[in-house]
Order: C-alpha cells, then structure tokens, then sequence
C-alpha cells in the first residue's frame, strides 16, 4: 500500500488530556450564565416567598391586638366629630398611635374623602398587592416593607360617621436582609459548577472539531479522544466508525483510479521495448530528489506517482509518431509535443490524481522559458515538474533508445551540468549532479558505449 493510503495511527486517549476542561467555550459559557442566573431568581423568589408566609403569620398574631386598638380609638373619636369637635378627636387620635409605633391613622367618609388624618394624610390605596386576613383586616406592601391595616366604623350618636384606618408597619424578619447576598452567592456558585462541569462534559467537542476540519480537508484517518458525557462519547465513536468507512472507501477508489494509471502508462511503454521501465526510473529518480529536499510524506507520493505517470499523455499520440525509430520531422515533433497537455487532461479528470496532472503537463517547461506546452519559467514552474525533468532527461541519456546508444553516466551529468539554467533548475541540476557523483542512489545497468554529446542533446526534449 502506497505511503498516501496508509491510515495514520490513531491518537491514544490521552491525548485528550492537552484540552483543559476549563477551556472557556461558548456553550459552557451560555450554561454558566443561564444556570447562574435561574439558581439566584430561585433562590431570591424563595425568600421573597418565605417572607410573605412569615409576614402573614405575624400578621394574624398582631392583627387582634391592631384590631383591639382601633375599636377603642373609634369609640374616642366618634363623639368629638359627630359633635363637630375635630380637634379634640385628633387629639384622641394621637394619644392612641403614641402607643403603636409607626402606626398612622384616618378617617374616610362615606364618599372616600379624608375627614381626619393621625400621621401623613395618606389613603388606604397606598397599600399595594393587598392580601384580607380576615374581613377588616388587611396586609400589603407599604413603602419598603410590609403594613398591617385595620378597617373599623365610626358612629356618632345615631349614625355611621366613617371609616377608621389603621395601619402599622410589620417588622421584617431578621434573616430578610440576607436574601440578596444569599442569591448572589448561590448564583456565582451555581455559575462557576455549571461552567466546570459542563466544560468537563463537553471537552471532546474540540478534537472532534478537528477531525471534521481535518475529514473535510480529505484526511480521513485524524481521530478524536472519546471523553466528555456519555452522548458526546457516542457521536464521537459514531464520528470514527463513519470516518473509517468513508476513508477505507476513498482508499480503495484512489487505489482503481492509481492502478488504472499505470495500465494506461504500462500500455505506452509495452509498445517499445526501448522505454520499457523509463517511468520506474523516472519515478526512483524524482523521489531521491524529493527526499533531499525533505518532502513530506504527502507530497511525496504527489512526487512518486507524477513521475510515474509523467508520460501518461503519450496514449494520445500516434504510433507512427511514438515508435519511429529515427528523428522526428518538425510535425512529427509538434505531434509528439502535445502530450503534457493530454496528460494533463488525463489525470485532471480522475478524482485523486489533481495534483499529479501539474507533473505531466510541465515536464517538458524549461527553466528559461524555452519549452513547452506553455513556456513558462523559472519558479512559475510547478517544483515536482522540474524535479522530473532533470529525471526524465537522464533516463533517456543513460538508456537505450531506439534511436540512440545508451550514455556513460559521467557523460550524461556533463550534460545536465552544462544545462543548469537553461533547461535545468540550477539548484536541482547542482543537487542531482552531486547526488549521483557521490555515487547514491538508483543506478543503472552500466553502458560503456561511447556516443556524440550533440546527437543525445537532442534526445532530452522528447
């Protein structure tokens, strides 16, 4: 199996361990505040409501004693105004609330206007969200806390004169000035347990994140720790299990689509048995060219098959043309020139092989723009391309051809030396010269036949 289709170790779990649980992340962050907030409302509506329970039990017990007051105050202030003597009744009036504390009082008649007020000359509609205890007693919120308010007739000698209001203001609880700071503690507790755990639970989404940026870029063997709660667990696992089948699928169509290639490629070299091999060498060359420069195993292969199916455009050309075992004629050539670009039409219509289309159409590209199919130079020339180049040319100079001797390997270097920075690139030409100077890598079968450097000059351009 080629270095391209090979499945990448899985990562062991704890790998895991890199992502911190405390990581902040948007849904533990939303799950801290919705979880801090919902802990303080609860806690500060339970004490609202423990307050209201308590508050109505002190009413009940302080409402006989209010409403034992306000009999008597009524009896007191009855004569004086049915006798029109208000004054006498406000003093009456005010002897009374000396003995309640905070406690105000007023008369109303029977069209709701105020006759007589012991205290701020409010009316009985400053009591909000009002609760009866019983028939003439009533509890309500009054300014900032809670009131108690006694309703009680006043009569005259012969009739009803109004009606006495008293109210008094109930003592909170003492616990009462506690609820605030109790729900923001409980809300920042509640918050900050939310937040770990759930980033806790959620510490695979990361990896998993990855694997899907990874799976969408075409590499379908990156794998994801499987931590967090039991459901992430699961959609990781079920994340893999797609993963694999998607990958050993893509494995398997990149391996017809390769071995297809080849076949094709096979075909031209089974016509000549000159060229049989040329595209292995090219391949054995271009890759030690690749491995001094440190190319990843992905590109690499990019490299190995490229220069395998470098001459895969050859299909596309006549036999007559590809077989003649002399020169070529100027239309000949022009025949024969028009393989990179078939070659390019190839493999840029077979999914997986893109990337190696770059390889067949530039081969022929010269490093100052002189060659073909598009004359483009320099760097504009894909790398993997002129790496193959310099391959091609030596394998057609130290091989046997049908219309030429093969070369001393010595000779051939000569040649590719003296065309660094024309048709080489200078520094791959210096690299591979030295290379093979050195005496490393593939080498040929030795060929001590002694030819004209003119005659096989010609020979690299086809």
């Amino acid at each position: 199996m080629s270095a391209a289709f090979r499945p990448k170790p899985h990562p062991s779990p704890d790998q895991g361990r890199r992502f911190a649980f405390w990581k902040p992340r948007g849904i533990a962050f939303q799950g801290a505040l919705i979880a801090g907030l919902v802990a303080g409302g609860l806690t500060w509506l339970g004490g609202q409501y423990l307050i209201q329970t308590d508050s109505k039990a002190l009413a009940k017990e302080s409402g006989i004693g209010l409403r034992h007051q306000a009999e008597l105050m009524a009896h007191e202030i009855g004569l004086p105004l049915d006798a029109g003597e208000k004054q006498r009744a406000l003093q009456a009036l005010h002897r009374r609330l000396a003995q309640l504390p905070g406690a105000t009082a007023f008369v109303v008649d029977a069209n709701g206007q105020t006759i007589l007020a012991g205290g701020p000359d409010v009316g009985a509609q400053d009591i909000r969200h009002v609760r009866f205890i019983d028939e003439n007693t009533q509890l309500g919120d009054w300014g900032n806390g809670k009131a108690l308010e006694v309703s009680q007739e006043v009569r005259g000698r012969l009739l009803p004169i109004g009606t006495l209001h008293l109210r008094q203001p109930l003592p909170a609880p003492v616990w009462a000035g506690g609820i605030l700071p109790l729900a923001q503690v409980f809300s920042l507790f509640s918050a900050v347990a939310a937040f770990c755990f759930l980033s806790f639970a959620m510490r695979g989404i990361d990896p998993l994140h990855r694997v899907l940026d990874r799976a969408g870029a075409g590499d379908f063997y990156e794998r994801a720790p499987v931590v967090g709660c039991y459901e992430l667990r699961q959609l990781i696992q079920k994340t893999h299990e797609v993963l694999q089948r998607v990958g050993t699928a893509q494995e398997e169509a990149q391996k017809v689509y390769v071995e297809t290639a080849i076949a094709l490629s096979k075909t031209i070299e089974a016509k000549d048995r000159y060229t049989s091999g040329h595209s292995q060498r090219v391949m054995i060359y271009s890759v030690e060219m690749g491995e001094l420069l440190h190319f990843d195993e992905e590109r690499l292969e990019t490299l190995r098959l490229g220069a395998l199916l470098h001459d895969i455009g050859k299909v596309a050309v006549p036999d007559d043309v590809l077989l003649k075992p002399g020169a070529l004629s100027d239309e000949e050539f022009q025949t024969m020139k028009r393989h990179p670009m078939a070659g390019d039409r190839i493999l840029s219509a077979i999914p997986g092989l893109r990337d190696m289309a770059d390889i067949a159409r530039s081969h022929h590209e010269k490093w100052d723009g002189s060659g073909y199919p598009l004359g483009v130079a320099g760097d504009a020339i894909p790398l993997e391309a002129r790496i193959c180049a310099i391959a091609d040319a030596y394998d057609a100079l130290v091989t046997k051809r049908s219309y030429k001797p093969a070369m001393p390997v010595a000779k051939a270097l000569e040649i590719i030396e003296a065309d660094a920075g024309t048709h080489f690139d200078p520094e791959l030409a210096r690299m591979f010269v030295a290379m093979k100077r050195a005496g490393k890598g593939y080498k040929p079968l030795p060929q001590p036949v002694a030819v004209e450097v003119g005659r096989n000059q010609e020979s690299i351009s086809s």
